[in-house]
């Protein structure tokens, strides 16, 4: 089976969210619902993000054999906390341009591999 890069992407981009959403300093104005309610239940929320990182990381090793998995996983989580932390709360982009923008790249995956 070969799992999709753009999902892993995606998975850590989601656990680094719910990360980053339990963080007293993120400043998130206008938060919707489940975040607060997720923001309120810190334990299930690093579980959740956890939960998803493994995953993702299990994933990337199957793909690319154990160091070379290990190593990617290291540089998408990197980059990922980098893309959430500095850009986030400039609110560049919304949750439908993301969405959009996943769609777009799982399309170009699937033709280019």
């Amino acid at each position: 089976m070969f799992f999709m890069y753009t999902i892993i992407v995606l998975l850590i981009f989601i656990a680094f969210l719910f990360l980053y959403n339990t963080s007293k300093k993120s400043k998130w104005a206008d938060k919707p619902l489940w975040a607060i309610n997720f923001e309120k239940q810190k334990t299930l929320s690093v579980t959740i993000s956890a939960i998803l990182m493994l995953f993702a990381c299990i994933m990337m090793v199957y793909d690319n054999g154990m160091v070379s998995g290990i190593f990617g996983f290291i540089v998408v989580v990197m980059a990922m906390g980098n893309l959430i932390v500095l850009l986030f709360p400039f609110r560049y982009l919304s949750i439908t341009q993301t969405a959009l923008l996943f769609l777009l790249f799982a399309v170009f995956e699937q033709l280019i591999f």
